[in-house]
């Protein structure tokens, strides 16, 4: 398929995207059978190779058995473009736990319902971020993961992966992380009893605790920009 116009690179990145989509890739093809394929320039394929490289699609190998190897869909791809615009638009650790508390609550409520409607609990593990993860954000993993929606999956999972690589930037005290009241066996217990008004209820107070806690420990933390990169 001929690819042209003014943005060539861009229509080649999209298209390959869906060569990988409905082919189910894990490896590309060689260069030389893109180039045939797409027919454009040497340059305008390599081009398209960065931009797909950039958003995290594929990793370019070089050397015998190298090339363009296509990557698991993950998180933290999302949680890296995310944060670019975060920081343009000037936004905080503060904004991104606010969010958190009107996403993971009502993730906690869906989790009850499905509880509650005969589908058993399973807390799953957390895919793996370019951060080690405290264990305390795998609960908030396995919430989200039953909830049973990929796009809220998607925004909850970045929003971790982007507090988690603010907070061991900053050594975020321990004190945050371990005095909360209400605790994650509490919220675990209201999903498994199949209570959705509780469940959401422990996770609002659950992260405002959180919030309360950085204010008072580290207000540095909550009113820095979140950077990118």
């Amino acid at each position: 398929m001929r690819v042209v116009g003014k943005k060539t690179a861009r229509l080649v990145a999209g298209q390959i995207v869906r060569y990988i989509t409905m082919e189910g890739l894990d490896r590309l093809p060689p260069e030389s059978e893109l180039l045939q394929q797409y027919g454009v320039s040497r340059p305008s394929l390599r081009e398209a190779l960065r931009i797909l490289e950039m958003y995290g699609v594929i990793s370019l190998r070089p050397g015998p058995g190298g090339g363009a190897v296509v990557n698991p869909v993950a998180s933290y791809q999302f949680a890296t473009a995310s944060s670019l615009y975060f920081h343009l638009l000037g936004l905080t650790m503060r904004d991104l736990v606010a969010t958190r508390i009107q996403l993971e609550p009502l993730m906690a409520r869906i989790a009850a319902e499905r509880v509650k409607s005969g589908i058993p609990w399973d807390a799953q593990d957390p895919p793996k971020t370019r951060s080690p993860q405290p264990t305390s954000t795998n609960f908030h993993f396995a919430v989200a993961k039953f909830a049973g929606d990929p796009i809220l999956l998607l925004f909850a999972d970045a929003l971790r992966d982007i507090s988690v690589e603010i907070s061991n930037g900053e050594h975020t005290p321990q004190g945050v992380r371990g005095d909360l009241s209400i605790t994650h066996a509490e919220i675990e217990s209201a999903i498994v009893s199949g209570d959705p008004a509780e469940a959401e209820k422990l996770m609002r107070a659950h992260i405002e605790e959180y919030l309360h806690l950085l204010d008072e420990h580290s207000p540095y933390l909550l009113n820095q920009v979140i950077d990118w990169g």
